[in-house]
Parts: structure tokens; sequence; C-alpha cells
């Protein structure tokens, strides 16, 4: 797993999986143009890359105004069919890793999120109100999503 390091501030991170009847190829594939994350993470708004840097892609992320945070982040570390991993380079401070392991039955797939929280007050209170909890569960749900949609499209393909 990997090591985020936080600045000052409480970190939240935290890691989901999910087994996917696709190959590695395939679920690499579709996770290595980040443009393709909004569609099945619900609160990832937008992902575009950053013109003139392949490695830089601009986030649009939240529940809807007023709940909307954006940033930039860039690929540190890209391992073909093993890894995809990311740090924001402005705005929200976030950092992540997309790993890929193959299985008798496909691949499975380890999402690991952390983010630097606001410090004083504000930071306590999303600690409080369980946001590491929320943020577990939306994760699972956007990677069930992840893996219903994939195994859908790979289905349609092999019957055409």
């Amino acid at each position: 797993m990997p090591d985020f390091v936080s600045h000052s501030n409480p970190i939240l991170q935290r890691s989901v999986e999910v087994e996917v009847n696709c190959s590695v190829q395939q679920v690499y594939d579709l996770w290595e143009n980040l443009e393709n994350v909004p569609r099945w993470m619900p609160l990832v708004k937008n992902v575009k890359r950053v013109r003139g840097d392949k490695e830089l892609w601009h986030w649009i992320c939240g529940l809807g105004f007023p709940l909307v945070t954006e940033w930039t982040s860039r690929i540190t570390r890209r391992i073909p069919l093993q890894l995809i991993a990311w740090n924001s380079v402005s705005g929200l401070s976030n950092q992540g890793v997309a790993e890929f392991f193959p299985t008798d039955q496909g691949c499975r797939l380890r999402l690991t999120l952390a983010f630097d929280l606001p410090g004083g007050i504000v930071g306590i209170f999303l600690q409080n109100i369980g946001l590491d909890h929320w943020l577990e569960v939306n994760l699972a749900q956007s990677l069930n999503q992840f893996r219903s949609q994939i195994e859908a499209e790979v289905l349609r393909q092999s019957v055409a």
C-alpha cells in the first residue's frame, strides 16, 4: 500500500477493492484515461487532461454548487497493467493510487485516496460527522458501479 504523507493537517485516507470479471488489460485501459472516472464516480463531475502536459489532469468534484472543489493532479507513477498514482499540485490537497492485480477470474482493483483535511474547527467537524466512513462507502459504491459498467461493456463487445 502506498505511503501518504500529510503536510500539517489531519489526513483522511481510505482504500477499497473490487473484483472485476475482466482482464487486467481491460480494467487498466479504462482507468488509464482519467476522463472516464466521472462515469462511475458520481462525486467526480469532470476530469480533463491539461493541455501541453500528458500527466496533468484538472478535476472538478463535489455534491453540486456550492459544495464543489477543483484541483490539478499530476500522474507521479505509472506501471502499465499494475499501477497509476497521482498527487495534487494545486487546489484540494490529495493523493491517490489505482492498483491492478490479476486474479483467476480477472482483476482485483484497489483504489486508495488520501485528502488533507482543513485544520481547526472545520477539520474537527468533518472528522466528527464521520467523513471517513462516508468516503469509504462512497468509494465502495463507485467501484461497484465501475465493475458493473466494465463487465457490461466487455459482455456487449464479446457478443457483437
